[in-house]
């Protein structure tokens, strides 16, 4: 495809899917802890991947869970971040009516030293954490909407708010709020020592042998706000999967930086990256700053990048803590390729009034 466009949200979807990361300084912050809070060290679902294959990979992976959520901050203050392209599956959506977006990071086949910056939870985070059952969830504070759905939930909660079990530290290099930093094998130490180490059904089929290819379009930005969060994947054809960038609008001609990662140094490279298309509206609240509240049950239309594939296809969610599901156009289950999976959930049309925006080309 050549030339680019600026699509209306569906328009968009009959055309592709999303990008979104961390941009800042060059140099990294630093990871060491700065205070005496640091850390001591309708289809039934897939079976479970046998050995030490990682299920929400598909891949083959030296750790074994337990699986923790974490919520990582993505305002420019806040990046860049660390675990982002350690983590088995990525979680983006809208937190408040500034159009900031926000990450849930899921681990259980890698344990990243440092993860970062932790910020606090939203009922819609908390639904798709029950949709996981037997993870663990780090978060520091939630909306007053989310705490009672963690409790009704039964989720299992470590909350670094109140820090009751010196999991998080703040780092003196970057300012508060946006300085909490947390060990990835702390809290799978703090979880596996609650509630063990519970097993982990898989959400959707991988792929056995995924084949090479082109995808009909080699580079998508999505636009949470065009101020500071304008984000972009592009194709990476020797990796045969997507790169992440974001535009740094302290950099020199506002240009486009990669997203690496902080951890491990290499650069996110997503093997899945599906556009989530969601029914979203906005509930006032006692400071005035508009919460977001986004349908997570139910039905919608999903944009899949699948590898080099391009899918128009659907999501499904029954509630009650049932996984969503993935459908191709003919409604047979979507399959991933195995690695790295990024769901980007955006507003659908008929959404209240906001500035997303795609463009693909």
């Amino acid at each position: 495809m050549t030339g680019s466009r600026r699509l209306a949200p569906w328009a968009a979807a009959a055309a592709l899917a999303l990008g979104l990361a961390g941009c800042g300084s060059s140099s990294h912050p630093s990871a060491t802890p700065s205070s005496a809070t640091s850390p001591s060290s309708p289809v039934s679902p897939s079976p479970r991947p046998a050995g030490n294959l990682d299920p929400l990979t598909g891949k083959t992976s030296p750790q074994h869970g337990p699986l923790v959520a974490v919520m990582v901050e993505n305002s420019e203050y806040g990046r860049p971040q660390y675990g982002l392209s350690s983590a088995d599956v990525v979680y983006e959506a809208y937190t408040e009516f500034f159009y900031y977006s926000r990450y849930m990071l899921l681990f259980w086949g890698h344990a990243p030293a440092v993860v970062a910056p932790v910020r606090s939870a939203r009922p819609y985070f908390v639904s798709f954490v029950h949709e996981w059952p037997g993870a663990a969830y780090a978060h520091a504070g939630a909306s007053n909407p989310a705490y009672p759905m963690i409790a009704q939930d039964h989720i299992h909660n470590l909350d670094l708010d109140s820090n009751a079990y010196n999991l998080g530290w703040r780092s003196s290099t970057r300012p508060a709020p946006h300085n909490l930093f947390s060990n990835v094998q702390t809290l799978m130490a703090a979880a596996r020592a609650q509630w063990g180490n519970p097993k982990i059904a898989p959400h959707w089929p991988f792929l056995t042998n995924p084949t090479a290819g082109t995808p009909s379009v080699t580079s998508v930005t999505l636009t949470w706000n065009p101020r500071n969060t304008v984000e972009q994947w592009r194709w990476d054809a020797p990796a045969q999967g997507w790169t992440r960038w974001v535009k740094c609008p302290e950099c020199a001609q506002n240009q486009f930086t990669q997203v690496m990662g902080l951890n491990s140094g290499n650069p996110v490279v997503a093997s899945n990256v599906i556009l989530e298309y969601t029914h979203e509206t906005y509930l006032p609240d006692p400071a005035h700053t508009g919460w977001i509240q986004i349908s997570t049950h139910g039905s919608g239309n999903a944009l899949m990048l699948l590898g080099h594939r391009v899918i128009h296809g659907t999501w499904q969610n029954a509630g009650s803590g049932q996984p969503t599901r993935f459908f191709m156009p003919n409604g047979q289950p979507a399959r991933f390729n195995p690695g790295q999976t990024w769901i980007e959930v955006v507003p659908a049309p008929g959404s209240a009034a906001n500035p997303f925006q795609l463009t693909v080309q």
